[in-house]
């Protein structure tokens, strides 16, 4: 069985909340919202050209070549699919698409890079689940390198549906698990490059993936479920909970931000928390991805940013020194998808 590791990623998301307005029953709402890209609604061909930007920096980062790229599988994972496509179409009056699946736009990417593109859509662990796949098949020997691609673009068909559901906050700064208020969604595009052999400037070695479907709620996620999907997942890893020493946590804002701190407070006291959305805001399927790659950005930088707003009674990582060790990173989604991994950092000085 070959070592995994996560050697390099490349990111674009919004670094400032806007605003987006949601019409329902005749009254409009400005509600909060990362806006990554300049489009209202971001076209097919668009989207097109912020992946293949996003992977031409990837291949020059890793110094892999085009020629390899036959070779390398990619995993794509998204909530928007081709909705933002569809809604720019209907603005334009333009016919609408005949196929409305991620599988188109996995279609247009290994016509173009000749190479095996596995297409996720598991709701906001989509991106997260190619994590997942990617590792299982470079782990077995299948491939020596992968690259997880996860894309969210604005929609209006998902922004009404969050906020018919009363879950979206109307106020800002984003502060989930600090002051949860509701979900500010968001944006954004990233690249992931794992492989068997390691970065030489620092080892990030994935030791251990685990899923786990909760069943008990459509939109909220069981503590049961979740305290077993972490404990699971030290042990595929062969990590003592206790020698956790950061988590990178799922909270979104909402309901379950709470449930989410007393269990992690509970199985992983000593740990330190890293807190990704709100600097980016909720990117739903895309999050596995983005997530990760800010995570990676941070390990190289050794240390999380600081938050517009700290809590004295939890136990942040931000501004602080991240140290070699283990780090555990966990996605919840709705419909009951929920993925874990634990990564060692090591820093090669």
């Amino acid at each position: 069985m070959s070592n995994v590791y996560l050697v390099a990623s490349q990111s674009r998301f919004a670094e400032n909340i806007s605003k987006q307005t949601a019409c329902q029953l005749g009254v409009q709402t400005a509600l909060p919202y990362f806006k990554a890209f300049d489009s209202q609604f971001v076209t097919l061909p668009e989207l097109y050209s912020l992946i293949e930007q996003q992977i031409a920096q990837l291949l020059e980062q890793t110094a892999w070549s085009q020629e390899e790229l036959s070779q390398i599988p990619f995993f794509l994972g998204s909530t928007s699919y081709v909705i933002a496509d569809c809604e720019a179409r209907l603005a334009q009056q333009q016919p609408l698409p005949t196929e409305y699946s991620i599988a188109v736009i996995g279609e247009y990417l290994r016509q173009k890079y000749q190479t095996e593109v596995f297409s996720f859509a598991t709701s906001c662990t989509s991106s997260a689940q190619g994590v997942h796949y990617a590792y299982k098949m470079l782990k077995s020997g299948l491939y020596s390198k992968a690259i997880v691609i996860g894309f969210e673009l604005f929609n209006r068909l998902t922004f009404e549906h969050f906020h018919s559901m009363h879950l979206l906050s109307h106020s800002e700064p984003y502060l989930p698990l600090i002051d949860s208020e509701g979900i500010v969604l968001g944006e954004g595009v990233a690249c992931l490059a794992l492989s068997t052999e390691p970065n030489h400037q620092f080892e990030c070695e994935l030791l251990g993936v685990s899923s786990l479907t909760d069943n008990e709620n459509l939109t909220n996620n069981s503590p049961i479920a979740l305290q077993k999907l972490l404990l699971q997942t030290c042990e595929v890893a062969n990590v003592e909970p206790n020698l956790i020493q950061g988590i990178k946590v799922h909270g979104v804002g909402g309901n379950s931000d709470e449930m989410e701190g007393r269990l992690l407070l509970d199985l992983f006291p000593q740990a330190q928390w890293i807190l990704t959305k709100h600097f980016m805001g909720h990117t739903l399927g895309a999050s596995g991805a983005l997530e990760t790659a800010f995570l990676l950005d941070c390990f190289i930088q050794s240390e999380v940013p600081n938050l517009q707003k700290n809590a004295d009674n939890l136990p942040l990582a931000h501004g602080k020194k991240l140290e070699n060790g283990y780090y555990l990173s966990y996605f919840l989604g709705f419909g009951g998808s929920n993925v874990a991994w634990i990564m060692r950092l090591n820093h090669n000085e």
